[in-house]
């Protein structure tokens, strides 16, 4: 260590209570927990979870998003750094495979995400959605939250696993559900009195189904022609020759069926609760989708035709990112800010923490859509300034598909319903912890007659 570099151990931050340090506060007030640090300490600061993290480096800013991307991306394990995960991502995962494997893995993988194959997606998708909130104007009060996850979920299910059957999707939709939950359980026993017991009895039988699926369709003979997400990867080989077994393929689509939905469902979550406590947005993008489509529903040429609805969209990744933090484990010593991080460290960044800097983005607690357009275009300041879907060799290799779903959810519901959400912006916002307030969240949607160019009766000019 040279004279300059100071300790870890010597970043502000309290460390809490002994043998228990943080914990109890971090799993209590999740992403307030950080905000609170942030406000109090700056952007770097050190906590610890004694058994579970230890210690941990809390960084924030496009620098330190830079640092974990790109300049020391080669002594940062995502293997490491994700391990809470493990009961549901396997290491065949992508997310848990770190260099020479993660980029075997994610080449074989990138045939599901090319433009191509996420076209083909787009009519699955929106039969989906079509359905799906057909009846959301018919409902009274919705659990916004709840509805959207069950719509995200269909669709990933229909999308990486074939399925058709209603029976087959609910009851996958249902495994699933267990299986996340469970990542909450403290009890780490693999038995059906703990939450991580039923999670883990649960992602044996979604395993289960998945090989029963490929059976199946090699029984028939029909693996090698068709195009869908298992026969994707199934078929794919690279130059070297590498290809995936059945069961890390079976592990690949169930972390895409983690990754695809819960990522969609949280961040749409709050993108209708923004629109619905702005009345104005929504005229705006209604009009947009008018003079772009009319009252026809939206083709995939469409998609980059609708310069708001894009903006909006990323809006919401900016005020509400799919992941509250990224964190990565030091495979060696690492220099930041005037410290030394040693090797066995965890490093966090904060994409949520990031985005809400003034120094970057004005007003940054206020819905603005407009801050993407010209001239303003308020991430193009500094590098890394916009990480709702990560960056660097670990960036979601799924970001094209997510907001293709986001956009067809959002033009559909735009051309069927004006909505309303509460609690409203007035009574909560800022935000602060969204993913342990989503749950509270409940819309409203009237249907709006297409006839008056989809504008609702009442809102006047």
């Amino acid at each position: 260590m040279t004279d300059k570099l100071k300790s870890a151990e010597m970043m502000p931050g309290n460390t809490g209570l002994p043998l228990i340090g943080n914990t109890v506060s971090a799993f209590t007030k999740f992403e307030q927990f950080y905000w609170e640090r942030n406000q109090q300490h700056g952007n770097i600061f050190r906590v610890s979870m004694p058994g579970l993290f230890n210690n941990i480096a809390c960084l924030v800013g496009p620098e330190a998003n830079r640092l974990v991307f790109k300049d020391e991306a080669d002594k940062l394990s995502s293997r490491l750094g994700n391990k809470f995960l493990s009961p549901i991502l396997t290491p065949d995962m992508v997310l848990m495979q770190d260099g020479q494997q993660h980029r075997i893995s994610r080449k074989l993988i990138l045939p599901v995400f090319l433009p191509q194959a996420i076209a083909s997606y787009f009519d699955i998708i929106q039969a989906v959605v079509s359905e799906t909130i057909d009846n959301w104007g018919r409902q009274g009060t919705i659990d916004l939250s709840a509805e959207l996850h069950k719509l995200t979920l269909k669709m990933v299910v229909k999308i990486f696993l074939g399925s058709e059957k209603t029976s087959e999707i609910e009851q996958v939709s249902e495994w699933f559900t267990i299986l996340v939950d469970s990542l909450n359980g403290v009890i780490k026993w693999d038995n059906p009195l703990t939450m991580h017991g039923r999670g883990q009895a649960a992602r044996r039988k979604i395993f289960d189904y998945v090989r029963q699926i490929i059976q199946e369709r090699g029984a028939r003979g029909d693996l090698e022609q068709s195009t869908d997400v298992l026969s994707l990867l199934l078929n794919t080989i690279d130059e070297d020759g590498n290809r995936f077994t059945e069961t890390q393929v079976i592990n690949q689509a169930i972390g895409f069926l983690f990754a695809g939905h819960d990522t969609t469902s949280s961040l749409m979550s709050w993108l209708l609760f923004e629109l619905g406590n702005s009345h104005e947005w929504q005229q705006r993008l209604r009009a947009e989708q008018q003079q772009v489509m009319g009252n026809n529903p939206i083709t995939i040429s469409q998609l980059r035709q609708l310069p708001d609805l894009t903006n909006t969209i990323k809006e919401g990744e900016r005020m509400y990112p799919p992941g509250f933090l990224i964190c990565r484990m030091a495979m060696a010593d690492i220099e930041y800010g005037g410290y030394l991080i040693p090797a066995g460290w965890f490093v966090c960044i904060f994409p949520q923490l990031t985005q809400r800097m003034p120094e970057i983005y004005q007003n940054p607690d206020t819905f603005d859509p407009d801050r993407f357009a010209p001239p303003r275009e308020e991430d193009k300041k500094q590098p890394y300034s916009l990480i709702g879907f990560g960056g660097g060799v670990h960036s979601c290799i799924g970001v094209e598909l997510a907001q293709m779903e986001m956009k067809i959810i959002l033009s559909t519901l735009l051309q069927k319903y004006d909505w309303s959400v509460t609690p409203t912006t007035a009574e909560i916002a800022p935000v602060r912890r969204p993913f342990s307030m989503q749950k509270q969240l409940r819309a409203k949607f009237v249907p709006i007659n297409p006839l008056q160019g989809g504008v609702p009766e009442g809102w006047g000019g």
